[in-house]
């Protein structure tokens, strides 16, 4: 799960590195606890991540399916949910327990969008551009039935009823 945290024109972003992989800027987020739940885990993880406090999801932003195979510590289905989410309390400075997070910072959003473009995953990079810039709708599901190198299926949120 991952945070989509705008404030005075900036997104709230970390520089993180996993394993012996070079080094990324991503939005805070991380894995849900067995037992715990969506919100909370945002929550969490932003607090660890960044050190700021979020009274939780003002709303989805994306989600974002796709399965990992090849690599035996991440193999399998995942989903990644990502939430907007306003108004984080207290200073930056990550806590982060896995020592993958290296910086947290408030990041102008041209320069953000420039840092998510140069993700390396299509599966990370995609659904949060188009949340960002407003091209696809928000809560849309993107599903990559046939691996990160085609192209996705995107499902927007129905439009409730009457």
């Amino acid at each position: 799960m991952s945070a989509l945290v705008e404030q005075d024109g900036c997104l709230l972003m970390v520089r993180e590195r996993l394993g012996d992989e070079q080094e990324q800027w991503v939005l805070p987020g991380g894995v849900v606890e067995p037992g715990e739940l969506a919100h909370d885990a945002l929550v969490r993880e932003v607090h660890e991540e960044t050190g700021l406090t979020l009274t939780g999801p003002t709303s989805l932003a994306c989600v974002s399916q796709h399965a990992v195979t090849g690599d035996p510590g991440w193999d399998g289905t995942w989903t990644v949910i990502t939430f907007r989410a306003e108004r984080p309390t207290g200073t930056l400075a990550p806590l982060d327990p896995d020592e993958q997070v290296l910086e947290a910072a408030w990041v102008p959003l041209d320069e953000a969008r420039a840092r998510i473009t140069a993700h390396p995953s299509r599966r990370r990079r995609e659904p949060v551009l188009a949340s960002l810039t407003g091209s696809a709708p928000p809560g849309s599901l993107w599903l990559w039935p046939d691996g990160p190198q085609e192209s996705p299926v995107v499902i927007p949120v129905a439009a409730a009823g009457p």
